[in-house]
């Protein structure tokens, strides 16, 4: 498995390695703080920003291909070591010029034992040194640099330059464990097909990579998934619980750990139709199973019979002991407008060949699939043994790292009191341990014990609400709240000039919003008039369920509604509203 600790240290290798070719170019007030920890630091954050943006990037099989040639950027023999490669790197300094992308991209070819044939390494540099100089203008100490397009400018400090160091690196990590996982085979097989057909591959690495970070137990639902493959001929496996109780992360894992075939609904993105749905399972299914198509149909999106045709295909092809498995993700979350009443959600079939099995999971929600065998549900209740168990394992981890023992160490309890503590008021729920535990580690309850903290996702979530509010009311109906609406009303990632124009509020003011919100955000980069663009999304659908009730409350002077009707004046092309 790829070292955090390792990552770091090749980012901060290279760091210096460029830095280092700016000396007798810059004056010696600027060389000493050039050769200071924070400006080494703040340069690997941004180099390991920029690979982890570059190898999560994109669809289908450039994305799956980026994410094993940007495994070599980090490696101990990174070609990013070289000087030439280095003094390109520090290149981007110099605002009369641009870094020579095509040698960059030659040394890293060079440092490949196979490269692939048809990659442009020199457009893949591009990428590269295009997200860099956007990283880098995003730390404190760079940022005055490329304002006044001066090396001179550069600060002498920044004190979060190193946490962030170690959480980009921790991403890059997580990502490059994917390569020696079974979903390694997915990728190989997903670059064996023609463009038409991995041009229509959606790629998940990095919502899996997320997701599948500090993975602990379900041992109950995997022993019951594979006592259902093994005893029935074809089939639906539902797995439903509650909003944050870790569905996703359960899917993601067996997406992993098992190499499945597998579409994950994103509601927030969007990413819940049937056209997109179909496109992406019928192209894997070509892909994995080597089927003879090299192009999808027209009307392979129109309804379920082409997928049904594939799915009949590869069971056809499966080898005596072989099963065909197609995880799905988020099923309560599909769009289902403009699709007549009784059609099965994304088309799903009701026959399944033999060997052939559909893995669900859903809220406890009503949701009606019509098969010709009835599925067999799993429901993970929040208080049950074994999800309590793994609840207690997740905290158990986490009580390992130093600042959360620092924490207990301050408060007075020990490593079992804070693990019994913590699993009594998660209730069950992982997605408030991911809120939480960041928390603590951050210093935001320092001054709260244990049995302060709020209780239940809900009740932290009201909290963060009461904290973000009660630190200046002007500032909350000025601008606080217009933005959070405003992130919480779109369905799809937007940026901040979408934000300003959405909210009428201004960028300095939308970033503080941004920053102050920040574990619930999710920050994603994409292509953008020629260039690369931030964009930003809503966590996890629970805080926008948390946002809606908030809709009729009288004394926050803002609504959902009026929201709706205002940024439906202003929508940008592509952009949806929820409904």
């Amino acid at each position: 498995m790829a070292d955090p600790a390792l990552i770091s240290i090749a980012l901060v290798i290279v760091a210096k390695k460029a830095l280092e070719t700016l000396a007798g170019k810059v004056s010696e007030e600027v060389w000493k703080k050039l050769q200071g920890d924070p400006a080494q630091k703040a340069f690997a954050q941004a180099l390991g920003i920029a690979i982890n943006r570059y190898a999560s990037s994109g669809t289908g099989f450039g994305a799956n291909t980026r994410l094993k040639l940007a495994e070599r950027l980090t490696g101990v023999d990174s070609p990013l070591k070289q000087e030439t490669v280095a003094a390109e790197l520090a290149h981007i300094f110099k605002f009369d010029s641009k870094p020579n992308a095509a040698l960059v991209g030659q040394r890293w070819k060079e440092s490949l034992l196979d490269p692939p044939v048809w990659i442009d390494f020199t457009e893949q540099s591009e990428r590269v040194l295009e997200n860099l100089e956007i990283a880098l203008r995003d730390t404190d100490v760079y940022r005055p640099v490329f304002e006044a397009k001066d090396i001179a400018q550069v600060r002498a400090s920044a004190a979060t330059a190193a946490e962030k160091l170690t959480e980009v690196s921790s991403q890059l990590s997580s990502l490059s464990n994917l390569l020696t996982s079974d979903f390694a085979r997915l990728i190989q097989a997903f670059s064996s097909v023609t463009p038409s057909i991995r041009d229509q591959i959606r790629d998940f690495s990095l919502r899996i990579s997320e997701k599948t970070k500090d993975f602990v137990g379900r041992k109950v639902v995997f022993d019951a998934l594979d006592q259902f493959l093994e005893r029935e001929p074809c089939g639906y496996f539902i797995v439903r619980g509650e909003p944050g109780i870790g569905k996703t992360s359960l899917a993601a894992q067996l997406i992993k750990t098992r190499g499945y075939i597998h579409h994950l609904n994103v509601r927030a993105e969007g990413i819940n139709k049937a056209d997109s749905f179909l496109r992406n399972t019928c192209a894997q299914l070509i892909a994995v199973y080597q089927l003879p198509h090299t192009v999808l149909p027209p009307d392979a999106t129109q309804d379920g019979g082409y997928l049904g045709k594939l799915l009949q295909e590869v069971s056809n092809g499966l080898t005596p002991d072989a099963k065909a498995v197609l995880v799905i993700d988020a099923l309560d979350e599909v769009d289902t407008t403009g699709v007549p009443p009784g059609t099965n959600p994304l088309y799903l079939p009701v026959l399944l060949p033999s060997r052939v099995y559909i893995v669900a999971t859903m809220q406890k929600v009503p949701l009606n699939v019509l098969t010709d065998r009835a599925p067999q549900t799993l429901d993970i209740e929040q208080d049950s043994a074994g999800n309590v168990a793994d609840i207690r394992e997740y905290v158990r981890q986490a009580a390992t790292r130093p600042k959360i023992q620092a924490y207990a160490v301050a408060h007075g309890i020990d490593e079992a009191q804070f693990i019994d503590l913590l699993t009594q008021k998660s209730q069950g729920n992982f997605m408030y341990l991911r809120y939480v535990l960041p928390e603590i580690e951050s210093g935001a309850y320092k001054d709260l014990k244990l049995e302060e903290i709020p209780t239940g996702l809900r009740n932290y979530y009201q909290d963060h609400w009461s904290r973000m509010k009660g630190q200046n009311t002007d500032e909350w109906f000025k601008y606080r709240l217009p933005v959070l609406m405003a992130l919480t009303v779109v369905h799809e990632s937007v940026s901040i000039e979408q934000l300003e124009e959405f909210s009428d509020v201004d960028p300095p003011r939308i970033r503080t919003v941004l920053q102050e919100w920040r574990p619930f955000l999710y920050e994603e980069e994409v292509s953008h008039n020629g260039g690369a663009q931030k964009r930003y999304r809503v966590y996890h659908a629970s805080f926008h369920d948390f946002i809606a009730e908030k809709e009729e409350i009288a004394d926050e002077r803002v609504n959902q509604q009026r929201a709706h009707e205002k940024i439906a004046d202003k929508l940008l092309s592509g952009l949806q509203l929820r409904s």
